[in-house]
């Protein structure tokens, strides 16, 4: 059977695209959350990705009868810019190729399956982006993922977390940067326990040292301390009063992730039923999650060995330049070439805010 002529691929492969997309969001984890819960947004405009970021609050005071009060503007606000970045994916096809594969002789039809190919070549790979770092040498034209964020400076001096030390949207992630204090809980504690300031640590995500020596295991492991760590990170990663703050999500490695369910107990399992809790990756079809202290843990490609990452939906949110995610181009017929050219490229960023996330890493 002959191919389409080249008019009925052009009208038809927009469609295509974006019924695939539909797939690859559902099929990676981080990206079936993030669409469930409304996080990718089209669209978008303007030189760079700018926001507000509240970083300060006015202070309560005591007040009695007859005392006065003093008035001060209030500087609440810090801008956060980041710019756009983009991938394209392409291929083509030579006349003469397309007419020695048109009919019975093609085991393959090539030219009606470079649409979908290229969306699965995108599939494979775009979903990896979300754990680099877009402030890395070579990554200038890569997203901002998590990684962006969770740079850091050594080991704290009270043990369990590193001090970290990005720089991200043109902010510093440097705890106390902007001012503010932190008082203590007790002898030898430091951030995250105790209260302070918003503004102390408003930019600074927290990055859990698993290999600490303050753990109370003997041997200072991954297999021996998960347990301790996630339930640290899942704790003291709670920044916000509301429930707006929590983790949503934590992916690990795969080997991470099976070492973890190695140190679980059987009755320390809680086993969740698909639909149980909406929103959770078991609403979302995804079977190989474990519940942990009322987060969903899994792993996901692409996660940095050793790392582990946690995710709070609420505070990040991928854009995009385009009114979807990925747009093909083409085909187009190069008359000099004597090809018919495709593409597809997406064009946006991702953002979030530092604050409400956490990595699990093995930094002493």
């Amino acid at each position: 059977m002959a191919q389409d002529w080249s008019r009925i691929v052009n009208t038809t492969t927009h469609q295509f695209i974006r019924q695939v997309e539909e797939n690859i969001l559902r099929n990676r984890k981080l990206l079936a959350m993030m669409r469930e819960r409304g996080r990718i947004s089209f669209n978008h405009s303007g030189d760079l990705m700018d926001w507000k970021a509240k970083f300060k609050r006015a202070p309560m005071q005591g007040y009695a009868d007859s005392d006065t009060l003093s008035f001060s503007r209030r500087d609440r606000w810090k801008t956060a810019q980041l710019d756009w970045r983009g991938y394209a994916g392409t291929d083509s096809m030579t006349k003469l190729e397309r007419l020695k594969n048109k009919n019975t002789e093609a085991i393959v039809k090539v030219y009606s399956e470079i649409a979908m190919n290229l969306m699965d070549d995108l599939d494979d790979q775009f979903g990896e982006e979300f754990y680099i770092d877009g402030n890395a040498t070579g990554n200038s034209k890569r997203i901002h993922g998590i990684e962006s964020i969770m740079g850091y400076s050594g080991a704290a001096a009270n043990g369990y977390i590193a001090s970290p030390n990005s720089t991200y949207a043109g902010l510093s992630c440097s705890l106390g940067n902007y001012g503010g204090g932190w008082t203590l809980s007790g002898a030898n504690v430091e951030w995250p326990s105790g209260t302070g300031d918003a503004h102390y640590d408003f930019w600074s995500p927290l990055i859990v040292d698993y290999t600490d020596t303050a753990w109370s295991a003997a041997t200072k492991t991954w297999p021996n301390t998960c347990k301790e760590a996630l339930r640290y990170g899942i704790i003291k990663g709670k920044k916000n009063k509301s429930k707006k703050g929590q983790l949503d999500l934590i992916l690990l490695t795969d080997e991470l992730y099976r070492q973890f369910l190695n140190a679980l107990d059987a009755e320390e399992r809680l086993v969740v039923q698909r639909g149980d809790k909406k929103g959770s990756l078991y609403s979302l079809g995804f079977s190989d999650v474990t519940n942990f202290d009322g987060v969903d843990i899994s792993y996901e490609y692409g996660v940095p060995s050793t790392f582990g990452y946690g995710w709070s939906m609420d505070n990040m949110e991928l854009c995009s330049l385009q009114g979807q995610l990925f747009v093909p181009e083409g085909p187009d017929f190069d008359i000099a070439a004597q090809s018919w050219r495709f593409s597809i490229d997406m064009f946006g960023n991702a953002r979030m805010n530092p604050r409400y996330f956490t990595s699990w890493k093995p930094v002493t």
